[in-house]
C-alpha cells in the first residue's frame, strides 16, 4: 500500500523528514503547506524556504500561508485526500478541521523528551539547563501545543560541545531513520499512541528573543574572575552554545569610545572560570577576545 502525505513545515529539518518519506516507496508526497517567503536582510530580498524550494523542484502542489493561519482559507487543502499530515517546524497553529482531515493521523515531530520542554525552543532549554540526555518524539497531534499522545520516542545523549544547531540536526536525523516504519506501524495498528505522562509543572521552552540572550558585562567579568557558588561561568558557557546561531549571547561592553554591543561567539571553562574565546564588537568582524580586550574602559 502507498500512503499519501501532506507536509506542513519550512526548515531544513522539515526537509530531512520529508525526504526520508519520499525515498520510501510506501509513501507519496501529495502537497506542502509552508509559510510565504519573507523579505530578509538589509536588501530585503525574498528567499524561499527549503520546503518551498523542494516542492517547486519536485512539482508538488504547494499552499503558501501568509502571516497567520487564521486568515488562510483551508478549503482547497481540505478538498485533497491524504493519509498523513506531517507537521515539522511549521511555526503556526493548524485548525482542528485540518488535523482531523488526515485519514490515518496528523503527526508532529518534536525534538525533546515530551512532556519535557514543550514549546518552540526545546534544544535551547536543554542546553541552558545542562541536561546530558534528551529525546526526539513523534506524537499524534491534538488541539494543544505539543500535547498529543506519543507514537514513538527515541532517546539520545547530549554532547557537551553542541550548539542548538548540532542538537536539532542530530534529533531530526535520528527520527528520520525511523519515520517511515513508524508511520506504517501506526497505520496498521502495530503502534498504539500512549498519553503523555502527567508532569506538573511541565517545563516549557518558550519562544526566545534577543532580550533573553542579553547578559550584563558585570556578570561576565565576575564569571571570568571569580569561581562562585552560583556557577555563573558554567551557565554562560552553556548560554553561548544554546543561543548559537541565534539570538546569540550578547552584552553591552564599556569601551573607550562609549558603550558597544558585543556578541559572545565562543567560550570555554577552566575549572569554574569563564574564558572568552571569540567575540564580535558591533561594526567589526569576529575576533579573538585577546585581540580586542584592550578596548575595554577600566
Amino acid at each position: 500500500m502507498i500512503y499519501s502525505v501532506a507536509v506542513a513545515g519550512s526548515t531544513q529539518n522539515t526537509l530531512i523528514c520529508t525526504q526520508a518519506l519520499v525515498k520510501d516507496q510506501r509513501f507519496k508526497l501529495e502537497l506542502v503547506i509552508t509559510p510565504k517567503a519573507k523579505a530578509r536582510g538589509r536588501k530585503q530580498l525574498f528567499q524561499s524556504n527549503p520546503m518551498e524550494s523542494f516542492a517547486q523542484e519536485k512539482n508538488i502542489t504547494t499552499f503558501l500561508v501568509d502571516k497567520t493561519t487564521k486568515s488562510f482559507n483551508f478549503d482547497d487543502i481540505l478538498s485533497k485526500k491524504f493519509d498523513f499530515l506531517l507537521v515539522v517546524d511549521f511555526g503556526y497553529l493548524l485548525p482542528v478541521k485540518l488535523l482531523s482531515h488526515a485519514k490515518v493521523a496528523a503527526v508532529n515531530i518534536h525534538p525533546s523528551a515530551l512532556p519535557r520542554w514543550r514549546g518552540s525552543a526545546p534544544a535551547q532549554f536543554v542546553l541552558l539547563n545542562g541536561e546530558t540526555s534528551s529525546a526526539v518524539s513523534l506524537i499524534k497531534m491534538d488541539d494543544q501545543l505539543d500535547h498529543g499522545p506519543i507514537i514513538a520516542q527515541y532517546p539520545f545523549l547530549v554532547e557537551p560541545n553542541w550548539t542548538q544547531t548540532e542538537y536539532y540536526r542530530f534529533s531530526f536525523d535520528l527520527i528520520a531513520q525511523h519515520l517511515a516504519a513508524d508511520l506504517v506501524k501506526l497505520a496498521t495498528n502495530q503502534l498504539r499512541p500512549t498519553l503523555q505522562p502527567d508532569l506538573s509543572p511541565t517545563p516549557l521552552a518558550k519562544k526566545l528573543t534577543k532580550t533573553d540572550s542579553f547578559v550584563t558585562w558585570s556578570i561576565i567579568t565576575k564569571a571570568m574572575e571569580v569561581a562562585n557558588k552560583e556557577n555563573q561561568a558554567q551557565y554562560l558557557e552553556r548560554a553561548t552554545r544554546a543561543f548559537s546561531p541565534w539570538p546569540k549571547l550578547w552584552t553591552l561592553l564599556p569601551t573607550v569610545k562609549g558603550e558597544k554591543r558585543m556578541k559572545i561567539l565562543k567560550t570555554h571553562l577552566i575549572d569554574k572560570y569563564l574564558v572568552l574565546d571569540q567575540v564580535q564588537i558591533e561594526g567589526q568582524i569576529p575576533a579573538a577576545w585577546n585581540q580586542v580586550r584592550n578596548v575595554v574602559k577600566n
